[in-house]
């Protein structure tokens, strides 16, 4: 791993310069207000002009003229614009664009624009000029104070720079207005700098948040395995924090599992045996105290967190802030990295958003309705419908709106340090919605070097792809929960049907999304009932009912749906991605549908023989995801798929590999493989996992022999 280092000034694209008047060592440097828009088209243009027309003058039709530079880009310098946000796309021949460069977007009526953000001139502004930090945990940092264009000052006492929460007295220099930090030894995990500033007169410089890693080697989020933690239902550590919801069935009442008990399993390395590297948990915020109509005319609490009624507050029933903060902690001790569940398509209406803003363009009211009731249609009305009547809908056209609630996220990012998100229904939000979030992540980005996931739950069928797709970019989502696999996923491995549908759903996906899309395959969700019971026959008839009392019983006892769960573990934890474990699902619990997919968690003497081998098999795989970088990032290719035969590799260009075999059939199969690739030339040996057999690769003669009713991970067997 390299140092990372911070170019000696951070640019925004086609935002507001603010760089120091003169280039003085000794004396306090003032910013510039000077408001230029640069347009670099990818190709230089053959003919025409290059203009802006922005809010500023009414989208005038004689829009401002940009000059070209004489290199292909082509500037514009506005002068005069108050302090506020304006809308302006580029007009290039007879085209209006987006800035491309820009992630930032504003409304303007029916109409989107690129967003210009205008600031008090008079404000003061922290520029990082230095940013290096080292695996052996060396940190340097360089931050300068530029005074406001009214030059009152620095108030001394409040520039202030800590280091992991501690303040670093000698780190800022008077006489020049400069903060410097230099560091040797930090130990491994996460650390944060942050820097603030006032002038004299009391306006704040946005402080800057700058969260890093040291660590012996780059992380990736494909390296290991996501499990959901749902919290309330997976380990409950404090008895005092318990506090049942009257009158609602405890199928869909809280039923005490809290941020503690998650710290716990933590400390006690159970995410670790699995091979987990990123933990999801549930919404964090505070739900309302009573009781709701939910699916099916049941009363249901707020036990799982989607509906916020209070903005930076944790739900007390999990836990404090602080015991939220020693969840991370625990986490990022052991490289692990957090995200929480984000809501931001609703709040409930007890939120002070929704009672103090209601009238102000923030929600969706006049022309809402409830999602699936007559002449409300999912997909059709996504953008506006209220998934009930209690919880009133966004509107992300509203810039006050956007910014409260992106400030809200970041709030969370830093004060629980947190390494990005769940995005919860981001198909039922304006695009503005990820995109800004993920620019503001990408700002920290540029400065530290340290990377957020950002991930989408977009619910669709197995012919989704298009749908998921279009929130994917490098200015929005870094991937999806990857519903289009998951049907055919679980038809194939919990019902039986042919193992080549498994197949064509994934070739589909490596030619639909782009390149570096993370994407998220998964056996089971909270939304859906569990695969166990599924692959059990649990679901016919009335056992589908989550509130029946003929839903699936405690554990599952029929080995044959064990042996259906190790082959899609094996073909799941195998694939590129970030693979999600979906807490149980690696004990094989089972459950209806929601809420009864949400049981509480076993551990310890509660699980069966059954359950403790699947969770062996799940481990042995985890693990060896982790060990071996192949099965993170190597090509994928199909080798031989039949009805109950599927034999893929992974490979990477050193020449390293991983072989994958499934034989769902009561016969031995021999198979000659035509290996492809870097494993094409390779004449190494290979040893599986599971059972020991070796095999030895020879190009396209390759005999691979699978028992009966096995699955197999061929790995370069260890001299």
């Amino acid at each position: 791993m390299t140092p990372f280092r911070f170019p000696r000034a951070l640019t925004l694209p086609a935002l507001l310069a603010a760089a120091a008047c003169g280039d003085s060592e000794d004396s306090i440097p003032v910013r510039k207000c000077e408001v230029t828009l640069t347009y670099a088209p990818q190709q230089s243009l053959r003919q025409g002009t290059v203009s802006v027309s922005g809010e500023w003058d009414g989208f005038s039709s004689s829009p401002l003229k940009m000059q070209d530079r004489g290199d292909g880009v082509y500037t514009a310098r506005l002068e005069g614009l108050e302090s506020r946000d304006y809308g302006y796309r580029f007009v290039v021949g007879d085209q209006t664009l987006l800035d491309p460069q820009n992630p930032y977007t504003r409304w303007v009526r029916a109409d989107e624009y690129s967003r210009l953000s205008v600031p008090d001139c008079r404000q003061p502004v922290l520029e990082l000029g230095r940013f290096s930090v080292t695996p052996d945990g060396s940190l340097e940092v360089q931050v300068a104070y530029h005074d406001g264009t009214d030059e009152v000052g620095p108030a001394r006492e409040e520039m202030v720079l800590t280091l992991d929460g501690e303040v670093q007295p000698d780190a800022y220099d008077a006489s020049t207005g400069r903060f410097s930090l230099g560091v040797q030894g930090l130990g491994v995990g996460k650390h944060h700098v942050k820097v603030m500033a006032k002038d004299s007169a009391g306006r704040e410089a946005a402080p800057l948040y700058l969260p890093f890693w040291v660590e012996p080697e780059k992380f990736r989020w494909e390296s290991g395995l996501m499990y959901f933690a749902f919290t309330d239902r997976f380990r409950n550590a404090r008895a005092d924090n318990d506090r049942p919801t009257p009158d609602v069935d405890p199928i869909a009442n809280y039923q005490g599992g809290d941020f503690a008990g998650i710290t716990e399993k933590l400390e006690e390395g159970y995410f670790d045996a699995l091979g987990v590297r990123t933990l999801w948990i549930s919404p964090v915020d505070q739900n309302p105290e009573g009781r709701f109509i939910g699916t099916g005319g049941k009363y249901y609490s707020g036990y799982h967190g989607y509906w916020p009624s209070q903005p930076r507050t944790t739900q007390h029933r999990f836990g404090s802030l602080e015991e939220l903060r020693a969840l991370t902690t625990a986490a990022h001790k052991r490289g692990i990295r957090v995200i929480a569940d984000l809501v931001l398509n609703h709040v409930h209406q007890e939120h002070p958003y929704w009672v103090q803003h209601q009238a102000d363009g923030w929600f969706n009211t006049s022309g809402s309705c409830v999602c699936g009731t007559q002449d409300c249609d999912w997909e059709e009305k996504r953008l506006t419908c209220r998934f009930t009547n209690y919880l009133p809908d966004f509107n992300w056209r509203s810039s006050d709106m956007v910014d409260r609630f992106i400030d809200d996220t970041l709030w969370w990012l830093e004060a629980a340090d947190f390494d990005g998100f769940r995005m919860d229904a981001v198909k039922h939000m304006d695009q503005v919605a990820g995109r800004t979030l993920r620019g503001r992540l990408q700002e920290i980005t540029a400065m530290t070097g340290t990377e957020f996931y950002l991930v989408g739950e977009t619910f669709v069928g197995a012919d989704g792809r298009n749908q998921i797709a279009r929130y994917i970019s490098e200015r929005e989502l870094n991937g999806q929960f990857d519903f289009p696999l998951y049907w055919p996923l679980r038809e194939a491995f919990a019902d039986g049907q042919s193992l080549e549908r498994v197949d064509v759903a994934v070739r589909e996906n490596e030619v639909y999304y782009a390149p570096g899309t993370l994407n998220s395959p998964f056996l089971g969700n909270h939304d859906v009932a569990r695969f166990m019971s599924q692959a059990a026959k649990q679901l016919e008839g009335e056992g589908g009912d989550p509130f029946s009392n003929a839903r699936p019983p405690a554990t599952v006892t029929d080995p044959a749906a064990f042996e259906k769960a190790k082959f899609a573990f094996t073909f799941l934890l195998t694939q590129p991605g970030v693979p999600l474990v979906y807490y149980g699902d690696e004990i094989g619990m089972p459950g209806a549908g929601d809420p009864d997919n949400r049981r509480m968690m076993r551990f310890g003497s509660t699980v069966t023989p059954l359950e403790q081998d699947l969770l062996q098999l799940v481990k042995a795989l985890g693990q060896a995801r982790l060990a071996h970088p192949v099965l993170q990032t190597g090509a994928r290719r199909t080798l031989r798929v039949e009805r109950e035969l599927y034999v893929f590799q992974r490979d990477l260009p050193d020449g390293k590999g991983a072989v994958v075999a499934i034989n769902r059939s009561n016969l031995p199969r021999t198979v000659v493989l035509e290996l492809q690739g870097s494993l094409a030339g390779s004449d190494a040996t290979y040893a599986d996992l599971f059972s020991g057999r070796t095999m030895q690769l020879a190009g396209a003669e390759t005999v691979l022999v699978v028992p009966p009713r096995s699955s197999s991970l061929y790995l370069p067997k260890q001299e």
